[in-house]
């Protein structure tokens, strides 16, 4: 293989194999022909990136000390470049998660030690076995859970089910299900998944008087949809002791909840989306308070925006409908990306889920 199409087709590779799932909700807008499209072009996409850098770097192709000065750029490229890679605020392509599962910490500073160790060992140089016992020695945050008993609810409805109006009342059945049994098992506090109640949820006066009411033996916290001044929004709706607080969603998926373009929004939302209006967003991220503790919101996407986990409570009540992408690895990559940052910044994160089992990270 020539050394210079390799580049290309590492990136293009990488692209792929990372991010194959990334079309698979647009089986959901009758728009499947498009799913190799997109595929294809995210390998191009990031086999470009690649490419690019590398003919940036070999302009540094030359050695100091026998270590190639290249490869030390590529090196800095791959612990801290696609921080700020992030093609349309996209920025899933973290090297580092890779060690979330593993005996190593998913730190930059672990990466980077995994990095200087395999240039020791290309260069003949001693100490590479030591730089990896430091890496392995890094020790991970150790956190203490908040003092509630949260019970986290995992559904399974198929997208091509969950906003049909003859499936509605099954779920909304089943929801109510889900907090009754957390009342009778005593628990605190009851987390249903994104969009858990699949309509304007603050527009339906019997639904909101029901869940108000069930909120003096429990706290819900459930997504659904927000109307406000004929704007749509994403939001997590937390009842407690008949009180309601309304977050609203801070960060869109690109292309999933919104046109990332400065042009033409309106008409490919009219040609690939059946005319649907982007969703509104919150001016921030949303923090909110269960008997006196504090809470950030994180719904889908959020909870891998790593500025949401530069917050101070550190305690994030996260909620995903991963259903859009089933089957595919998006759920495990989203996993490995919230446990990233919650060791990073030191947080537990309490993750409902529709489409994948719900989980805690501490």
């Amino acid at each position: 293989m020539n050394i210079k199409q390799s580049y290309f087709q590492t990136g293009f590779f990488i692209g792929i194999f990372w991010f194959w799932w990334v079309g698979l909700s647009f089986r959901y807008y009758d728009l499947t022909w498009m799913i190799p499209i997109i595929i294809l072009g995210l390998g191009i996409g990031y086999g470009l990136i690649f490419w690019g850098i590398d003919k940036i770097f070999n302009i540094f192709k030359f050695k100091i000390l026998n270590f190639e000065i290249s490869k030390i750029l590529w090196g800095v490229f791959l612990i801290f470049g696609f921080d700020y890679l992030r093609p349309f605020t996209f920025d899933w392509l973290k090297p580092e998660v890779l060690l979330a599962n593993s005996f190593f910490t998913p730190y930059k500073t672990t990466l980077g030690l995994i990095v200087l160790s395999a240039f020791f060992f290309k260069a003949k140089r001693p100490g590479f076995i030591l730089l990896l016992l430091i890496a392995l020695i890094l020790p991970k945050p150790s956190l203490t859970l908040p003092p509630l008993k949260i019970k986290l609810v995992t559904t399974y409805v198929p997208q091509d089910k969950k906003w049909l109006p003859s499936y509605i009342p099954k779920e909304i059945k089943d929801n109510f299900k889900y907090i009754n049994d957390a009342i009778k098992e005593h628990y605190d506090v009851v987390v249903l998944p994104e969009s858990a109640f699949p309509l304007f949820l603050n527009t339906n006066e019997k639904l909101m008087q029901k869940l108000i009411n069930l909120s003096q033996k429990i706290t819900i916290i459930t997504g659904a949809l927000h109307l406000k001044n004929q704007k749509y929004y994403n939001s997590t709706y937390v009842f407690e002791n008949k009180k309601v607080t309304i977050l609203d969603k801070h960060v869109l998926v690109p292309f999933g909840e919104y046109i990332p373009l400065p042009f033409f929004q309106e008409e490919i939302n009219k040609i690939f989306f059946r005319g649907a209006s982007d969703y509104k967003t919150s001016s921030h991220f949303g923090i909110f308070t269960i008997k006196k503790i504090k809470f950030i919101n994180a719904i889908c996407y959020e909870a891998t925006i790593e500025d949401l986990y530069k917050l101070n409570p550190k305690y994030i009540i996260a909620l995903s409908n991963d259903a859009w992408f089933m089957p595919s690895i998006q759920p495990v990559l989203q996993k490995l990306l919230i446990k990233t940052y919650a060791y990073k910044f030191k947080k537990v994160v309490f993750h409902s889920i529709n489409g994948y089992q719900s989980y805690v990270v501490k």
